[in-house]
């Protein structure tokens, strides 16, 4: 059985995908016919037609920023077991090679195939997996958006037929392989046609099952077997990091350098700490009471937040809104950064991790260091911090005083997320705390210290705020930790 995550409320189930209609095949084996360039050929009476496997992974699906999208997205994450899918829709002469006949307006046998109902397109899968012995299926939404942002040329064409039905709200959460609504009619179309402008990896529409239009075909999908990595599940749903540990006597500071970009970890020895709103210039909100003893671990966090030149090292590009290796990257999502720590552990065989509350709360005070500012490194903070813009833009890094440990802009510039779900805090003494497993916010997560576009207050280091895991900012960034 396969797994799908929700929220709602203080729930917190994984569910089966199962019994919502999509047509979902078994994995199958395509190594028998893998080409020299690593796709899949079939050749059936004649024709011969190619998939691309797609990797098990996890992507934002919805309205991203290189979907055009920058203000409040209709995004959330998505999780995928690996599968295979068409290089091409299905063409006039392929589907004539398996149905003896092209319902196509024009007959142009390379052309996609078009006039074909979804019920048309079941129809001859079967046929194609009776003729080949391996189970087509048409994909589902979720895995049609995820190839067609790895693969060019899909959105356009013909619509294409998927297996999911209609829903006109993707939801916000978390899901896993998932499969569409349990009920309803219509069935998602993807991709737009060659009749349209712009289209896109998210352009979809509804149509009846039994409805047949000259722009609307299909590509083929086979499932393969190719699961999602556990150690993804565990970090996205289940909170499971793989933490370095330290005794007092071994947490050093380091640098580090991935691809000629050097930065630096700051050694925090362990030590006890009053979290929440001390004395925070009367400006304590309730969500930082009640006061709370903890106690934490050796750890190192980052002198510095993400810079874009890091992140641009470790990914590859840059996200949308770039100003320059110096500043602080900005508009990725919790589930983007967790994708960077991914790749940046790969590359490092290190166990980088975002901090939890408690350590950037402890590290934002200094640690043993403390001197008990209500900013992180000062009692005023102009001296510390860069706030109060109106432009929504960050600043460079390290343009102000650091704090007693050394860390520069835990108050402003950029909102830094941490590893926690958002929850209540309660009187009781705690020691290395990793945050609610369930959160009455849902699919959210905390961010700490203000930013260059908050005022003065939100910069304070027990202020504390939340926000939608999937969505991002220009102002929302992070700092790594070990």
């Amino acid at each position: 059985m396969k797994k799908i995550v929700t929220w709602a409320l203080l729930l917190f189930a994984v569910v089966s995908c199962g019994g919502n209609g999509a047509v979902v095949s078994a994995p199958a084996d395509l190594t028998p016919w893998q080409d020299a360039d690593g796709l899949f050929a079939f050749t059936v009476n004649g024709e011969t037609f190619r998939l691309s496997p797609i990797p098990a992974g996890t992507f934002a699906m919805g309205e991203t920023l290189d979907q055009g999208h920058y203000r409040t997205p209709a995004v959330h994450q998505v999780i995928l077991d690996g599968f295979a899918i068409g290089t091409a829709e299905v063409t006039q002469a392929l589907w004539k090679a398996v149905m003896g006949s092209n319902p196509s307006p024009k007959d142009v046998p390379q052309a996609p195939v078009s006039g074909v109902s979804f019920d048309d397109a079941q129809k001859f899968l079967k046929k194609l997996s009776k003729a080949t012995g391996v189970p087509f299926r048409l994909p589902t939404e979720a895995e049609w958006e995820r190839a067609a942002r790895l693969q060019e040329g899909m959105p356009g064409g013909v619509w294409e037929w998927c297996s999911d039905r209609w829903t006109d709200d993707l939801g916000i959460h978390l899901t896993v392989n998932p499969q569409g609504p349990e009920a309803g009619e219509d069935r998602a179309l993807r991709g737009g046609s060659a009749l349209e402008k712009n289209n896109k990896p998210i352009t979809r529409k509804a149509m009846a099952p039994f409805t047949k239009a000259g722009d609307v075909g299909l590509r083929v999908a086979v499932s393969m077997d190719a699961p999602y990595p556990q150690d993804v599940y565990g970090v996205l749903v289940e909170n499971q990091v793989d933490r370095a540990r330290y005794k007092s006597t071994e947490v050093k500071p380091e640098t580090l350098e991935v691809k000629g970009v050097r930065f630096d970890m700051v050694a925090v020895e362990g030590g006890t700490f009053t979290m929440g709103g001390t004395e925070q210039k009367g400006t304590v909100r309730e969500d930082e009471l009640p006061l709370h003893q903890v106690t934490l671990d050796p750890f190192k966090i980052g002198r510095l937040e993400v810079t874009e030149a890091l992140w641009e090292a470790v990914m590859g590009s840059l996200p949308y809104g770039s100003q320059g290796p110096d500043y602080p990257v900005g508009n990725v999502s919790w589930y983007d950064v967790q994708a960077f720590i991914r790749e940046l552990n790969a590359l490092t065989g290190r166990k980088f991790r975002l901090p939890t509350e408690a350590e950037w709360e402890y590290a934002a005070r200094g640690g043993q260091k403390s001197r008990g500012y209500a900013f992180a490194g000062s009692s005023f903070p102009q001296d510390v911090a860069q706030y109060g813009y109106d432009d929504m833009r960050t600043r460079k890094v390290a343009l102000h005083r650091p704090n007693e440990l050394g860390l520069y802009d835990m108050s402003g510039n950029a909102w830094e997320w941490v590893q926690d779900r958002p929850g209540p805090y309660d009187s009781t003494d705690q020691r290395d705390p990793q945050g609610p497993v369930t959160s009455a916010l849902g699919d959210y997560r905390v961010m700490r210290g203000g930013s260059a576009a908050t005022t003065w207050d939100k910069c304070r280091v027990s202020n504390r705020n939340e926000f939608h895991a999937s969505l991002f900012r220009s102002t929302i960034g992070f700092r790594l930790a070990l």
